[in-house]
């Protein structure tokens, strides 16, 4: 008696079984179906690269913003530098004079029966006139070093600006510069070092303080036309 390896079944006269396995018919495999990945996995997914982004974003903007407060006081040299070099009178007076300042000055020039826009205009010419009458080509300036200003030395940049403005300064310093003078026709350059003095104004910027600062002959002239 012979029994069907596939169902253990009594195999018929002929040696036969009447299981699907042993007619050659295998048992349907089952399907393998890879699941798709589910939409909230995907959306977690979009939703943390957004946020790191963002923050990498906020840290660079964050990292200007600090460098921009840090290097704050050089802006009202640069300025008047750009000033010089620009023929703009607006710009310079920006770097020398805070907001109120400025409406005070053209208080002054209103009261002199100037016309503010020619005023400017006027400067605007002058330092034209007085940068080709020395031959210069363009100024440039590096900032070499800074000391903050304490005691005796902060105190007469105190006196100058409430005296002057009625101003109160937050802090001032004194700024190492190296100033260069390009001269037209090949006349080559010239070096010039010394200290600025800027100064922070209370509800105000950082501005150039005459006070304190040294002079520069071809600074000179062209700042006192203000």
């Amino acid at each position: 008696m012979a029994f069907c390896k596939y169902c253990g079944k009594e195999l018929d006269k002929d040696g036969n079984c009447t299981c699907e396995a042993s007619m050659g018919k295998s048992a349907p495999s089952r399907e393998h179906i890879k699941a798709d990945k589910s939409p909230e996995g995907k959306s977690k997914a979009v939703l943390i690269t957004v946020c790191i982004c963002v923050v990498l974003a906020l840290i660079a903007a964050l990292v200007l913003l600090i460098m921009g407060w840090v290097n704050a006081y050089k802006k009202p040299i640069k300025e008047m530098v750009k000033g010089v070099n620009k023929g703009d009178t607006e710009r310079i007076i920006s770097a020398m004079y805070t907001e109120d300042e400025i409406g005070e000055l053209k208080v002054r020039v209103k009261d002199k029966g100037f016309d503010w826009d020619s005023y400017i205009k006027d400067n605007d010419k002058s330092i034209d006139t007085i940068r080709k009458s020395k031959n210069i080509k363009k100024i440039s300036v590096d900032i070499v070093a800074k000391e903050k200003l304490d005691g005796s030395n902060l105190e007469k940049v105190e006196e100058y600006y409430k005296n002057s403005f009625g101003e109160e300064v937050r802090k001032a310093y004194r700024v190492e510069v190296n100033f260069t003078a390009k001269y037209k026709d090949g006349g080559g350059e010239m070096n010039n070092d010394g200290w600025i003095t800027v100064a922070k104004i209370k509800d105000g910027g950082w501005v150039y303080c005459p006070e304190g600062s040294d002079t520069f002959d071809y600074l000179k002239d062209l700042t006192m036309l203000l």
